[in-house]
């Protein structure tokens, strides 16, 4: 089950944020080190260069760099399908 929410999780490469689009930030692209390198994400199993599955207590917000699931950021739904050039 959770390699097909990661592979989903994939599909979703932004957040929009007014009328921007901001890409997510991918494992081992965080503020904080989290040791990609050599080890998958300990919350949802992705590994380096994969996104995070939504609500992984490891994904870093793509506006205010904290931890997403915390932070105060008003984001929107995940841009399924669509490009930072939209």
């Amino acid at each position: 089950m959770a390699n097909q929410k990661l592979i989903e999780a994939q599909k979703r490469t932004c957040y929009p944020i007014g009328h921007r689009l901001v890409p997510r930030i991918k494992y081992g692209d965080e503020s904080q080190d989290w040791h990609a390198e050599s080890i998958p994400c300990h919350d949802c199993g992705a590994v380096k260069g994969q996104y995070h599955i939504p609500g992984c207590d490891v994904e870093e917000c793509p506006s205010c760099r904290e931890q997403l699931l915390s932070c105060d950021c008003e984001l929107g739904d995940s841009c399924v399908g669509l490009s930072n050039s939209d």
